[in-house]
């Protein structure tokens, strides 16, 4: 009950720690922290689109592009105000809503007065960047926030806007791109901070404005603070990560929401639908790494940013998907709490595989709902609580093994914990076997009761292993006021005998040493030979035997000391297996008795008895 009340201990202060941890981890929120951590966020939510797979994106989007085959047809490069105002009045004829260009049109050139013109009469958006912060301000108007609820920050960059021509011919919206730390561009900034000669403004990106180019009634509201925010688009609802951006719900790879080349925009069908123009072609550098593609256009990017607040398929990355990231956290090291400490190593990682599966799937099914959690902390979470659920499992087993070693003598411990298949070899092998027995021990105990008796065995018992143990004997088991002795195991050696010896020596000094010991004398058979020694029991009880004629003569040879009134009695095959054997034993004051057929033996064998050694040097 102790060991167990342990062991739940140790659960419950492991388990407390693992839940603090995952708790700061996702508090810490790492997707959002450093750039290995991001980049290792934005790959794992590649692989969530991958997984769910490319989606059918709105009809009220498209995209006239200046591709490969028009840059071929214009013959100049990028393509000319003339051009551009041919597909804003191409697109104004067809019933086009609204349209957005992703272009910066700083620099006055031939064709602009035309641009104005076919802009003036539609609803439209140009483009506005940062430039550099040595450049010169300019007047632009506002950036058509009804509300705007949001931090002054320090020392915007001055605006990059479009030529003094074009400027008031259209609503302006901001085409700043920045991509994560992996360098893919998996979101867009809802609004752009810059500066102007009227002040500072805050400018919404290319898709809301062409959003609010499309219904003048749409209110644009701004509410943004360093962790989170939101934009409302009308009724339209868009929760802000904690940069200020919009996530990308992106429907598949370039080229999925559909795309009219300016070269041939005859078939082209853009009734009510709101129209990004942007360069696709070759060499003109506005591609970008995205979940789905390597070289997506950025024009479509802005049109996705459109086709999501249409129909209004977010991915959410707000403080409230921070709140559900801590309780995934909790969860996933939970599972991998209990999985990795299965006791059974296979079992524990199927579970933990198990886990994984899960916690994949809640990430899946998450995002397939528009929730983008944070992937690296569940992950992360799942890894802590397995190491501690592993940390834990092993704990306990080197507890348990360490209990369990009390059980066998450390020289067998050690050899079938190191064994692949416990065993010992099927051969006999030579060894030295000993009995060693209390005398007048019945009677003694009967004197004692249930607790002195215990009490006196657990003496005697201690006082066999300080004698053996120095001598690398292993005692193979105790009953009672007996115990066997072994020389020999796991490997024979060839003073097995003469540690045997010793260990005699040695067991009757620390006996008349004791203080506590009660003056009963002890008896000590012992005999050498060919031994079996194997490991038996069932499946899960097991236990070492050692067995054979060896054993037995043993044990009868403990008898006959006692038949003899002698303290030790000894076969003349033990003191025979070593050259030195005998000279010691008649140190010891050993001496043959003749040959006896002891009980059960059909055999005589020659047999040396003597008292209690006294005085021997050890």
């Amino acid at each position: 009950m102790v060991v167990r009340d342990g062991f739940r201990r140790a659960r419950r202060i492991t388990g407390a720690i693992l839940l603090i941890l995952s708790l700061v981890t996702a508090i810490w929120h790492p997707g959002d922290r450093s750039a290995f951590w991001q980049g290792v966020e934005g790959r794992l939510l590649d692989a969530r689109f991958l997984w769910r797979g490319p989606l059918t994106p709105p009809e009220g989007v498209a995209i006239i592009a200046f591709d490969d085959a028009a840059m071929s047809q214009l013959e100049t490069f990028p393509p000319s105000r003339s051009a551009l105002a041919k597909a804003v009045s191409f697109a104004a004829e067809a019933g086009a809503e609204a349209i957005a260009l992703d272009f910066l049109l700083i620099d006055p050139r031939e064709g602009d007065v035309d641009l104005a013109e076919a802009l003036a009469g539609t609803s439209a958006v140009i483009g506005v960047a940062e430039a550099p912060a040595d450049a010169g301000l300019q007047d632009l108007e506002g950036g058509d926030f009804s509300v705007v609820i949001a931090p002054e920050l320090n020392k915007p960059l001055p605006a990059l806007g479009p030529t003094e021509t074009l400027r008031g011919s259209a609503l302006i919206g901001h085409v700043t791109l920045r991509h994560d730390t992996d360098g893919a561009a998996r979101r867009l900034g809802a609004a752009q901070y810059l500066a102007t000669e009227d002040g500072n403004a805050w400018y919404p990106s290319l898709a809301i404005a062409a959003m609010k180019a499309s219904d003048d009634e749409l209110d644009l509201r701004l509410r943004s603070s360093q962790t989170s925010g939101r934009l409302s688009v009308g009724k339209t609802l868009i929760a802000l990560d904690g940069r200020g951006a919009i996530p990308l719900n992106f429907y598949g790879p370039g080229g999925t929401i559909p795309t009219y080349s300016f070269a041939s925009l005859g078939d082209a069908d853009l009734t009510g639908k709101i129209i990004f123009v942007g360069a696709t072609a070759t060499g003109f550098g506005d591609r970008h790494a995205t979940s789905y593609d390597a070289t997506f256009p950025g024009v479509e990017l802005h049109a996705t940013l459109a086709a999501n607040a249409i129909e209004q398929r977010f991915l959410r990355r707000d403080a409230v998907t921070w709140v559900w990231d801590v309780a995934l956290a909790l969860m996933a090291s939970t599972l991998g709490f209990f999985a990795a400490r299965l006791d059974r190593p296979w079992l524990g990682a199927f579970a933990t595989a198990a886990a994984f599966c899960v916690l994949a799937l809640v990430l899946q099914a998450a995002f397939v709902a528009g929730w983008w959690l944070d992937g690296v902390t569940a992950l992360l979470s799942l890894l802590l609580g397995a190491s501690a659920g592993i940390g834990l499992r092993l704990v306990q087993h080197r507890r348990r093994a360490a209990n369990l070693a009390l059980y066998q003598s450390p020289l067998i411990v050690e050899r079938l914990a190191d064994a692949t298949d416990p065993r010992f070899e099927a051969a006999a092998r030579p060894a030295v076997v000993l009995f060693v027995d209390v005398a007048n021990f019945t009677a003694y105990s009967e004197k004692l009761g249930p607790e002195g008796t215990a009490d006196f065995l657990r003496l005697f018992h201690g006082i066999v292993e300080q004698s053996v143990e120095p001598l690398r004997g292993i005692i193979t088991h105790f009953a009672g006021d007996g115990a066997m002795v072994v020389f020999g195991l796991p490997e024979p050696g060839s003073d097995d005998t003469i540690r045997a010896l010793r260990f005699i020596e040695a067991l009757y000094v620390a006996v008349g040493s004791s203080s506590d010991w009660p003056g009963l004398g002890l008896r000590v058979g012992g005999h050498a030979g060919p031994v079996k020694t194997s490991i038996i029991g069932g499946k899960r009880h097991k236990q070492l035997a050692v067995s054979g004629d060896v054993v037995n003569t043993a044990s009868r040879l403990q008898d006959f000391a006692k038949s003899q009134s002698a303290a030790i009695a000894l076969s003349s095959a033990l003191l025979m297996s070593n050259p030195d054997a005998r000279d010691r034993a008649s140190k010891m004051g050993l001496c043959p008795a003749g040959l006896h057929t002891l009980r059960g033996r059909n055999e005589p064998i020659e047999i040396w008895i003597g008292p209690s050694p006294v005085n021997v040097e050890l």
